[in-house]
């Protein structure tokens, strides 16, 4: 009997240790698997938690690269932009201010002795009449000259006087007579306004100085210019 419990409790020992020996060898290897992931796991958790942030424009970090070159860029380019702007804002309004002092400016006008071709400037005009002259005074269309010199012109046929009016200066030419009016002050002159071809000629040196103009005269060429 004592036997009998003897060889059973032996087998049942002898059949554990069998099926341990059975089983130790792939639990070693699921342990030091698991072992191993939970490093590696731990490991890389550490590693993300306690990193510091690469140096911005190193060659850890290229997205933070691009967005550094791209805020450093702006930073300097954007004040160049701006000042860029401003001159060419500065370059518009001179522009402007130029425009503005060409189309103010007056440009001489040149007129010829027995000539029906006369400029202002580099701007042709025909002349119903040409200019002549009387007693050695150069007689030039009234109409155009005032108009060149930028006065306003009127005609008064009730007494047939012809005037000229430009900035505080008016002046006044009775047809045939030597008596003018200068801001209503009678004044005398050598030849008076006339008519030739049914347009009124007045003397050019005179109105032109009165209207703030020089003259200048080409003996040679017979041409006289006038210059605002």
């Amino acid at each position: 009997m004592s036997n009998y419990y003897k060889q059973n409790s032996e087998g049942f020992l002898l059949h554990r240790k069998q099926v341990f020996t059975l089983y130790k060898k792939p639990f070693i290897v699921i342990s030091l698997s698991i072992y191993i992931v939970i490093v590696l796991l731990v490991s890389f958790i550490g590693n993300a938690v306690g990193s510091s942030n690469p140096e911005p424009g190193s060659q850890d970090d290229p997205l933070v690269t691009k967005s550094y070159v791209d805020r450093y860029i702006s930073e300097r380019i954007t004040p160049l932009e701006n000042t860029v702007y401003n001159m060419s804002i500065a370059v518009a309004r001179l522009e402007k201010t130029v425009f503005e002092l060409k189309k103010g400016l007056k440009q001489p006008i040149k007129l010829t002795i027995n000539n029906k071709t006369a400029s202002v400037g580099e701007q042709s005009h025909s002349l119903d009449t040409a200019p002549f002259t009387v007693d050695g005074r150069t007689m030039v269309p009234f109409r155009f000259i005032g108009e060149a010199l930028g006065a306003a012109v009127d005609w008064e046929p009730s007494t047939k006087t012809v005037s000229y009016v430009l900035g505080d200066t008016k002046i006044e030419f009775p047809i045939s007579s030597t008596t003018i009016t200068i801001n209503g002050k009678a004044n005398n002159v050598d030849v008076p306004a006339t008519l030739a071809n049914g347009r009124t000629f007045v003397p050019v040196r005179m109105v032109s100085e009165q209207l703030g103009a020089s003259v200048d005269w080409n003996p040679n060429t017979k041409q006289v210019t006038i210059i605002p």
